[in-house]
């Protein structure tokens, strides 16, 4: 039988020496205690802990120690009053990657708002990573979808339980997805079963978000922006990035991940019928997928494999 892997939580502060701010603290977790970094940042108002399949997946490999994080404003991190960016926290997220002691070779995969956090992360400390995964996100500037909208302006009133989940599994996920079969190694019948209780375990056990904070964050995705000028100062760094987004995503237009595959010359991954939430629809190719970058992209050209 293999030993769980090594997991570790806590708080660092981050912000103390910014515009003079009181310091805030970040709640993150870590686990395994492998070579290769792989930090996972994770989208709008939402903790870190949905990265579960993910981190499941890499602590089964004792090459990987993984660490996600729950963003300012969300979670079990500090959510302090007035607007936010996505690059103030990229950051915060230098500053917890400094408490970590993670000063070089990470491997970076940020999903939707988290992609858009990686990308300033990436242009303010280039050579602090090794490998980058943008995952349905964008550079900005793209109008939000009416679906968006709607969603961004329900969810923040709904106070029961059962609607909310509703309203949010069948946003992130397609319909033909939440019902299709569980796969057979859990006990749920449909992925619709599985998703719920996923997403009610995280309810039960994280601080219910604030409503300034879910705007606040809101804030920093809508208003986010990355230049073609600045995406090519990405590419010049020489970083191997991979790009992915499913046909079906009703939260952030595709189109935004073929600007960024194409003004980062970087290899895309359309996901068929998939939705926004890739990590958790197709966990298993996902994770193969970042697998795979950080394994040819130290050689300093990747290519996606035939296999995959």
């Amino acid at each position: 039988m293999t030993a769980p892997a090594f997991h570790q939580t806590g708080y660092i502060e981050v912000g103390r020496a910014r515009d003079k701010k009181v310091p805030i603290k970040l709640y993150y977790e870590k686990t395994g205690n492998g070579p290769k970094k792989l930090l996972l940042i994770m989208g709008l108002n939402t903790p870190g802990s949905a990265w579960d399949t993910v981190v499941e997946h890499f602590a089964k490999n004792p090459d990987f120690t993984t660490v996600f994080f729950d963003n300012r404003g969300v979670g079990r991190s500090d959510a302090p009053k007035g607007l936010y960016s996505t690059s103030q926290m990229a950051q915060d997220t230098l500053e917890l990657l400094d408490g970590l002691g993670w000063t070089k070779d990470v491997h970076l995969a940020g999903v939707s708002m988290g992609g858009m956090i990686s990308l300033e992360l990436v242009l303010a400390e280039p050579q602090r990573f090794s490998s980058l995964v943008l995952t349905s996100t964008n550079a900005g500037r793209s109008p939000p979808q009416l679906v968006t909208i709607s969603f961004l302006s329900r969810v923040i009133l709904i106070k029961d339980p059962q609607v909310r989940t509703k309203l949010i599994l069948e946003t992130l996920y397609p319909m033909k997805w939440l019902e299709e079969p569980a796969p057979k190694h859990t006990s749920f019948k449909t992925n619709r079963e599985m998703a719920a209780a996923a997403m009610k375990k995280r309810f039960e056990t994280t601080p219910l978000q604030p409503i300034h904070a879910n705007i606040a964050q809101s804030w920093a995705a809508l208003f986010h922006h990355v230049s073609s000028k600045r995406l090519a100062q990405i590419r010049d760094s020489g970083i191997p990035a991979l790009v992915l987004t499913g046909t079906n995503d009703n939260f952030v237009r595709p189109s935004g991940s073929y600007h960024l595959a194409k003004e980062l010359g970087a290899p895309l991954v359309v996901f068929e019928g998939s939705g926004h939430a890739l990590p958790g629809e197709q966990n298993k190719k996902y994770c193969m997928f970042i697998e795979e970058l950080i394994e040819k992209g130290k050689n300093g050209v990747f290519e996606l494999g035939s296999d995959l």
